[in-house]
């Protein structure tokens, strides 16, 4: 049994088609979904939907519903649906639902009182204090930022720390010691002679660029030696630093393995220069402060 329709919906709108049918015990009914668009401007919303609406004396009376709509206004005959009752020996029997038709309509306007109107311009909202809070304070973060680095370029310039306070800078002398001491607990001549020696020679060499302006580091040892050699060193001091960057090349470039004692020497040969050199820097400052005063 179907139910054809005649019905009239607004574009856009959706119209439920209902079809029923009989089903007696031990029968089943099948309803397939039809194709999309169920014919030309109807589209298909939902599948079918079957539901037993009553039974009695073993006879189920179904209700199937199918959602169509349209974008096009017109009138459309709606095709038939074919559904299936497939009875209990597995034979089938084909129904077909008759769609209908339906009138599709667009909304009227009455022209004789339609007045045109001109496109508006766009109207502009003047800011609110709650829009320009996020943006004063990014502009007061940026200037944070800026404020904050240039401070930081200039305490770095003027060897202070981030907070403005002058930063201490051991003199070289002590950096020296310090160095040598660490070298001497850690015995590094036992277990590898050019590691040890080439730390042991990087730090006098360092301390040497500080203390006498010499370029030491990119120097050879003999070029160490002979810009020294017109400096007030004692010269024993002078002859035991000769003694050390000697083996040091030794030992680094000629793969020559020093002896042990050689090795234990060579620290107090260091410290003994460094110590030295920097009790003679102390005279010539005392030595140059008499002779400031003596001018005076």
């Amino acid at each position: 049994m179907n139910y054809p329709v005649k019905d009239t919906i607004l574009i856009g709108d959706q119209l439920t088609l209902r079809f029923k049918t009989s089903l007696a015990k031990g029968e089943r009914f099948l309803f397939p979904s039809p194709s999309n668009p169920i014919t030309e401007g109807v589209e298909l919303v939902t599948a079918p939907i079957t539901d037993t609406i009553s039974q009695k004396d073993g006879v189920f009376e179904l209700e199937s519903r199918v959602v169509v709509t349209s974008f096009d206004s017109g009138s459309y005959s709606l095709p038939s649906f074919v559904a299936y009752k497939i009875k209990g020996d597995g034979t089938a029997d084909t129904l077909s639902f008759d769609g209908g038709s339906l009138v599709v309509n667009t909304i009227q306007i009455d022209t004789t009182s339609y007045k045109p109107f001109d496109v508006k311009e766009q109207m502009n909202y003047p800011y609110s204090l709650k829009e320009a809070l996020p943006w004063a304070g990014l502009l007061v973060l940026l200037f944070l930022i800026i404020w904050f680095i240039r401070k930081a370029i200039k305490n770095i310039r003027e060897k202070k720390n981030i907070f403005g306070k002058p930063i201490v800078v051991d003199p070289p002398h002590i950096i020296a010691l310090r160095r040598l001491e660490k070298l001497r607990e850690q015995k590094l001549w036992q277990n590898n002679q050019k590691e040890f020696f080439t730390t042991l020679t990087d730090t006098l060499r360092e301390y040497i660029e500080v203390r006498f302006s010499l370029q030491a580091m990119e120097q050879t040892s003999n070029e160490i030696l002979k810009d020294l050699s017109d400096k007030e060193i004692e010269k024993v001091v002078y002859k035991e630093l000769s003694d050390l960057l000697t083996l040091s090349d030794l030992v680094k470039f000629a793969k020559y393995t020093a002896q042990e004692h050689e090795c234990e020497n060579s620290l107090p040969a260091a410290i003994k220069f460094v110590n030295s050199t920097y009790m003679q820097q102390l005279e010539e400052e005392s030595d140059s402060k008499t002779n400031r005063k003596g001018d005076k």
